[in-house]
C-alpha cells in the first residue's frame, strides 16, 4: 500500500472532542474566506507533509513515510477586543484536542504514538482566533500489494 496518509483517520478521533462544534478537512478550510466566517468552535485538519527519512528501505520495498498534520482551530468570544478572554477560552480546547492525539497511534501499517510538534496563532481579528497546532506520526509505505 502506497498511498498517502489518511488524514480521515485523524477527522474521525477528533469528532469526540465534546467541545467542538465540528471537525472538518482541508476542503472544507480552503472554502473559508474570511476568519469571521469560521463556525466556531471547529477543526479543520490537514495534511501537511509526508517525506522519507534515512532509514534504507525495507525487505520487498517497504519505505517509512513521516507524517505532519495540522489542526487548525477556530475560537471566538465577541466581548473580547484584546484576545484575553478567547485565549482563556481556548487553552482548554487545546488540551482537550492534545489529549486525544498525543500518545495514540493510528491504525496504519508501521504507525508510531502520534506527538505534538508546536502551536502557533495564525490569525486575530479582535473576536476571533484561529490557532493551528502540528502533529507528526509515522507509517509505512511501498511494498508487494
Amino acid at each position: 500500500m502506497s498511498q498517502p496518509f489518511d488524514i480521515q483517520m485523524v477527522i474521525d478521533r477528533l469528532r469526540s472532542v465534546e467541545q467542538l462544534q465540528s471537525v472538518q478537512g482541508a476542503s472544507e478550510y480552503a472554502a473559508v474566506t474570511s476568519i469571521k466566517d469560521f463556525r466556531t468552535p471547529c477543526a479543520y485538519v490537514v495534511l501537511l507533509d509526508e517525506r522519507a527519512d534515512d532509514a534504507p528501505t525495507k525487505p520487498g520495498g517497504r519505505q517509512r513515510a513521516i507524517v505532519s498534520f495540522g489542526v487548525m482551530v477556530a475560537a471566538r468570544n465577541y466581548g473580547d477586543q484584546r484576545g484575553e478572554k478567547t485565549t482563556a477560552e481556548t487553552r482548554p480546547l487545546l488540551g482537550a484536542i492534545r489529549a486525544r492525539l498525543m500518545g495514540w497511534t493510528p491504525e496504519v501499517p508501521g504507525a508510531r504514538p502520534v506527538q505534538w510538534s508546536r502551536g502557533a496563532v495564525l490569525d486575530y481579528d479582535h473576536s476571533t482566533l484561529l490557532w493551528t497546532e502540528v502533529y507528526t506520526t509515522q507509517h509505512f509505505i511501498g511494498g508487494a500489494p
